[in-house]
């Protein structure tokens, strides 16, 4: 699967996480469920003080929240819990209560995400398309050689 994004004003990876589910499903690729990602961001009223009230966590970040706010999270997974994730800071470190918060939301996100692909793709296609390689094993017998 190759993801080529030629213009983003927002998450052009957790697009890909999507997209490259939807793509792998519709060539009916069995996987075991779909998987989706969110974008999530920080922004502080005062970047001094680094504390839960301070913190206003926003969902679906465009380019403008990610170059302003103070952090810049991604969080992938499936309706059970979270496959992968990457966090970069620009600030003074993280509460508890923030990150938990900021778990949350990724979480209502990522299943709401994942309701939206549904929509489209419920599951993988029954049947490989025809334009998908496909492997073929043959034996030969040791006689004929």
């Amino acid at each position: 699967v190759e993801s080529l994004v030629t213009e983003s004003n927002g998450s052009s990876s957790m697009a890909s996480v999507c997209g490259g589910c939807l793509a792998l499903m519709d060539a009916g690729v069995p996987i075991k469920s779909p998987v989706a990602g969110i974008a999530m961001g920080m922004l502080l009223g005062d970047k001094s003080d680094v504390s839960d009230e301070n913190a206003v966590i926003v969902s679906d970040i465009l380019g403008t929240e990610d170059a302003l706010g103070t952090m810049d999270f991604k969080v992938a997974g499936d309706k059970e819990g979270i496959t992968t994730f990457q966090l970069d800071i620009k600030c003074e470190g993280l509460t508890l209560e923030t990150m938990a918060r900021a778990l949350h939301q990724a979480k209502e996100g990522r299943i709401h995400i994942l309701g939206e692909m549904e929509k489209a793709l419920a599951e993988p296609r029954g049947e490989l398309p025809p334009t998908v390689p496909k492997v073929i094993m043959v034996k030969i017998s040791e006689d004929s050689i």
